[in-house]
């Protein structure tokens, strides 16, 4: 009765237009349909070039795996592997996925509901994505000790599990996974616990389970420096290369992309990523848990991602929460030189392996060398000729001499695929990790958002010997935001605005390697001490905004300066009101030229670098 059922649905939904003509296909909700993968499979193809809109009703529309498209993908900063798919847009145009305020797509196994490619005007529209079952394990601690490093610990009833060997796995319909990467949420504030890394339980290969009633398993072992106290949430998403292989939206090489009103509740990897795409607009896009749920958490990894993309990234009236990673992480791909093999020739390869497989550049695209001691650029070139021996080994051919880098540790940067960024009236909370983390030349503007997560507010970072996340900043406006009691983990300072590019000490008066930054008229509420931390900046704007101790918690680094810069150009303190805040507080400028602002006038100046960061 199922296959007659999809037969009339697919005859009488792509019936007897020209494939030429730009069309709307209507799919219908019937609860007798059991699975509507092969039927948007079959709208696909027989509409190769795009030119459609597929309309889908009021309703819960299920898709299974077993009929699914299935392709290869190599995915940034995700896992990659043989991926099944239900809506596989690839070299097509003009396409519309339009739901109604009731529309919701319900998955189940390891299905990837959206992949773009090489298409382009695609546009999404009122649709919610949700999963049979989480990605991610949640219990409640129910009791601990702490003389065995032991807890108990009562799994939430949606999450099938299993003890083998005295491990614990989580499964779902095609999936099983064991436990790895954790964090303790405060089930009060829906939000991380204060001083979160204090209940990391280690390598989670020592620790064993047994159960000790039925939903109730005993965790022993554990290495953390204390057990979760009663009444927290544990969460666990498995192993680190193995717990990002579901995203929710993967979009590579694409281009005037539009998500609006579009709801993802929960994802196997980033709620979305994009990857050498342009233009991409988000608008009313949302990454949470079902409002009454008691979940903590969402997608598993970043709500939102962007890898080398071009054009306009735009984020509007977006709400990003519960996920065990950033808000949105803008960068690009530093890729080492590996081999010299000719003049103008070197191989390369990455130095993440979550980053293999990438695709760098293409001819005629402008690249630059630098210094990976100091991130220094050495020289810009074009590229004539890349050739990709296997996800991890290219050999790049460029338009000049390459011989006068042969005893340097260097890295390659394609600077043309730079996005300008506009984020704005948006709100991120209850989530592991950083806010924003902002790697662009573009223009920059962030503006009217609140922000409350785990670690840093904003992070202008740059990277090429740990993450390999390339983009120095050109032009970046931060104002009019709020920030609320951010940088509660634990592991080191998280400044509510962290420039911190990692450049080795020794090496930091070589050169400058960020642009403009302005922040001005925020408000941040916080507990801990430190809330600016700059290295390395040419222009540093910091006026107007207004500091207030939020006395939530006791700071977990009371040592640090409220202001930290470090080796940069310079710099205007001016206007800020700090009469809410601290006592006695001070700032720290060290090496730094061309200091101003009638604050420096008031406030005491001390020596006072953070320790914490690398190499300081």
């Amino acid at each position: 009765m199922r296959i007659i059922i999809l037969f009339i649905f697919t005859v009488l939904l792509i019936g007897c237009a020209s494939p030429q003509s730009e069309k709307t296909v209507e799919v219908p909700f019937s609860e007798d349909v059991e699975d509507y993968t092969p039927l948007i499979w079959d709208i696909l193809k027989s509409n190769p070039k795009g030119n459609i809109k597929i309309k889908f009703g009021d309703g819960s529309y299920k898709f299974y795996p077993e009929k699914a498209y299935e392709k290869y993908l190599a995915i940034s900063n995700n896992d990659n592997g043989l991926k099944r798919i239900v809506f596989p847009i690839q070299n097509m145009k003009n396409v519309t996925i339009e739901g109604t305020e009731n529309t919701s797509f319900m998955f189940h196994g390891k299905l990837v509901p959206f992949f773009l490619y090489e298409s382009e005007n695609i546009s999404i529209e009122n649709i919610k994505i949700d999963y049979d079952y989480p990605f991610v394990l949640e219990g409640t601690v129910i009791a601990n000790d702490k003389e065995k490093m032991s807890f108990d610990l009562k799994i939430d009833d949606d999450t099938p599990y299993k003890i083998e060997d005295n491990k614990l796995f989580f499964k779902g319909y095609d999936w099983e996974i064991g436990l790895g990467e954790n964090i303790v949420f405060d089930c009060e504030t829906r939000s991380p616990i204060y001083f979160t890394s204090k209940y990391e339980i280690g390598n989670s290969h020592e620790v064993t389970a047994h159960e000790v009633a039925e939903g109730v398993v005993r965790l022993s072992g554990v290495a953390s420096v204390d057990v979760p106290p009663v009444g927290a949430i544990y969460t666990d998403k498995g192993p680190h290369g193995k717990n990002r292989e579901v995203p929710g939206f993967a979009i590579q090489e694409s281009a005037n992309i539009n998500l609006t009103n579009v709801t993802v509740f929960r994802a196997g990897a980033m709620a979305l990523i994009a990857e050498k795409s342009e233009n991409i607009t988000l608008d009313s896009y949302k990454v949470k848990v079902h409002d009454g749920s008691g979940k903590m958490l969402s997608a598993s990894a970043d709500a939102t991602h962007f890898v080398n993309c071009s054009g306009l990234v735009k984020l509007n009236n977006c709400i990003f929460e519960s996920m065990l990673d950033d808000a949105t992480n803008i960068h690009g791909t530093y890729m080492c030189v590996t081999e010299h093999l000719g003049k103008n020739k070197v191989a390369l390869s990455f130095g993440h392996f979550q980053q293999e497989g990438f695709s760098l550049g293409k001819p005629g695209d402008s690249i630059l060398f630098l210094n990976r001691a100091n991130l220094m650029p050495l020289s810009k070139s074009v590229i004539k000729k890349l050739e990709q021996i296997d996800e991890n080994h290219y050999v790049l051919e460029v338009d000049q001499d390459l011989t006068a880098y042969q005893n340097l540790s260097v890295a390659v940067d394609n600077i043309s695929y730079y996005p300008d960024v506009e984020i704005s009236n948006c709100s991120v909370r209850y989530n592991r990790a950083r806010s924003l983390l902002i790697s662009t030349s573009g223009r920059v503007n962030i503006e009217n958002n609140y922000f409350a997560s785990m670690m840093a507010g904003i992070r202008i970072c740059g990277d090429a010997n740990y993450w390999f996340e390339s983009g120095r900043v050109s032009d970046v406006t931060i104002k009019n935001n709020t920030f609320e009691d951010l940088g509660k983990g634990g592991h080191n300072p998280q400044a509510i605005l962290q420039i911190d590019p990692v450049i080795p000490k020794d090496n930091r008066a070589d050169g400058i390697f960020h642009g403009k930054v302005i922040f001005e008229n925020n408000v941040i509420k916080t507990f801990d001490n430190q809330v600016i931390y700059a290295l390395s900046v040419d222009s540093l704007i910091i006026k107007g905004n207004q500091f207030i101790d939020s006395k939530t918690h006791s700071a977990i680094f009371p040592s640090l300066s409220v202001i930290d810069a470090q080796y940069c150009n310079h710099i205007i303190i001016d206007n800020n009101d700090f009469s809410k805040w601290k006592p006695d507080f001070s700032f720290s400028i060290t090496e730094c030229k061309n200091v101003g602002g009638n604050d420096v006038e008031k406030i005491e100046i001390q020596n006072n670098t953070n320790k914490y960061f690398y190499e300081n």
